[in-house]
C-alpha cells in the first residue's frame, strides 16, 4: 500500500491481512520503488495518486516500464475521483480504480481477483 496517510495505510493493511493477503506500506513513490526492487516483489500494488514525492500516474508509468516489475497489477485507491484522475491512471497502466472510501469486502474482492488473474497469467 503506498499512501502518505498513515491511518490509510494502517487500514489498509489490517483488512487485508484479515483476508490472510501480507502487506507492505510505502509512503512515498521512492520508497515504493525501494520496496518493488527488492525481493520478493510485491504481487499487486495499491495506490493513492497524492503522494508527496510524485503523482501516483508518474509511479504507475515507472512500474509499467521496468521489466522486472511490469506485470504486477496495480490498484489505484484514491478520493482523486475526477473523470481526469480515472483516465490519468488507466492511461498510465493501472489495472483498477477505487474511490475513497472503499468497503472493505470490495477491496479485498479486488485484490483477490487480481491475484487470481495475474498466477493464471504466469
Amino acid at each position: 500500500m503506498v499512501d502518505d496517510h498513515a491511518d490509510s495505510r494502517e487500514l489498509i493493511a489490517a483488512v487485508l491481512s484479515a483476508a490472510g493477503v501480507a502487506t507492505a506500506e510505502a509512503s512515498t513513490c521512492r520508497a515504493a520503488l525501494d520496496r518493488l526492487g527488492a525481493l520478493p516483489a510485491p504481487r499487486v500494488v495499491i495506490l493513492d495518486l497524492n503522494l508527496p514525492d510524485c503523482h501516483g500516474t508518474a509511479l504507475i508509468r515507472t512500474i509499467r516500464s521496468t521489466p522486472a516489475i511490469s506485470a504486477i497489477p496495480v490498484i489505484v485507491l484514491s478520493a482523486a475521483v475526477m473523470s481526469s484522475d480515472k483516465l490519468g491512471a488507466d492511461q498510465a497502466g493501472a489495472s483498477l480504480f477505487l474511490s475513497k472510501p472503499v468497503l472493505p469486502d470490495a477491496l479485498v474482492a479486488a485484490v483477490l481477483r487480481l491475484l487470481d488473474e495475474a498466477a493464471a497469467a504466469r
